[in-house]
């Protein structure tokens, strides 16, 4: 599988109406003031608690992330004299703040709402925790600062294994992903699947918002595999554990068949395991991914069948040529 021509996409910003739309459920947000900057845009993935700056130490603000305002902050503005905050907030509002997030529905100081709704600067307040509200948006931001990427392939989750099943139009993946279905898996996306790399290391498809959980048949036309095989049987998301490429028999090539050689395939900078399974007539592909996606399993718990297969047999040599 060559990964060169893959588009990679990396969100730059952000909108602030982006994060109120996407948490504003799960945060029980509400906006108190500065409605006029929502078109305002996040840079970082991140989040800070400006208590430095209120104290009127400017150096290294980092003024381009998310402002969370918790107990400490808004105490702490409350002991400064109108003055004091005045020349405070003056400070803080020279640089360009994206937003202000306020935790435990803590009601900052009218001064501090006038110069957000004069400077245009949005202001939430969530009633949840301070490092509930933290964890969460950080959450958020990683997933929405994720670079990500599309193939054109399917994903399926096979025995908790997710499984993106690759290879040239026409080679059978989305009849081999039905059969998998109606075997008792899930289907994540089926023809365009968006791959996303979240903490470092892990790859995960999503679900195509305008496809969803729609499938292609050839001979048979669409089939929404949600309502012919019910909720159970699709997921929105899943990580990726293995590759697998789908390719015509050739004679003339050379195929794994012991198992012992480990490749992969790196995809937006990870290196995910990956099969080469040729086709042809006689051969149930549905049954060798199971196969497949249990071995990969049985080694993620630690145990290689091929190199412990292939240790016996070495062993067994030995032991004959010894007089």
């Amino acid at each position: 599988m060559d990964t060169q021509d893959l588009p990679v996409n990396r969100q730059e910003s952000i909108a602030v109406a982006r994060l109120l739309d996407y948490m504003a459920r799960d945060l029980e947000l509400e906006v108190l003031g500065g409605f006029q900057g929502m078109g305002r845009h996040i840079f970082a993935a991140d989040v800070n608690r400006p208590g430095l700056a209120l104290s009127g130490y400017m150096e290294y603000f980092a003024n381009d992330r998310v402002q969370v305002l918790g107990n400490t902050e808004i105490h702490f503005m409350e002991r400064l004299t109108p003055a004091t905050l005045e020349k405070r907030l003056a400070g803080m509002f020279s640089f360009e703040i994206p937003v202000f997030v306020l935790s435990r529905n803590l009601r900052p100081r009218n001064a501090f709402l006038d110069m957000c709704n004069r400077r245009g600067v949005p202001v939430m307040r969530s009633s949840r925790s301070t490092d509930e509200v933290i964890s969460r948006i950080i959450l958020f931001l990683a997933e929405e600062f994720s670079p990500s990427t599309v193939v054109h392939g399917t994903a399926v989750d096979c025995y908790g294994v997710g499984c993106c099943i690759v290879g040239a139009p026409g080679i059978g993946k989305s009849e081999t992903a039905l059969e998998l279905v109606e075997r008792g898996h899930r289907l994540v996306a089926d023809d365009v699947v968006a791959l996303k790399k979240l903490r470092e290391d892990n790859l995960y498809a999503e679900t195509n918002p305008v496809i969803e959980h729609h499938m292609e048949i050839r001979g048979v036309g669409i089939v929404d595999v949600k309502g012919v095989f019910g909720v159970g049987r699709v997921r929105n998301t899943k990580r990726i554990g293995l590759v697998i490429e789908l390719e015509e028999w050739q004679k003339d090539s050379i195929y794994d068949r012991t198992g012992l050689i480990d490749d992969h395939v790196t995809i937006l900078g990870i290196d995910i395991p990956y099969l080469r399974i040729p086709v042809r007539p006689g051969r149930n592909i549905a049954i060798i991914i199971e196969v497949a996606a249990l071995n990969h399993r049985l080694k993620e718990l630690g145990t290689n069948p091929a190199e412990a297969f292939n240790k016996r047999i070495l062993s067994i040599m030995n032991e004959q040529h010894q007089p």
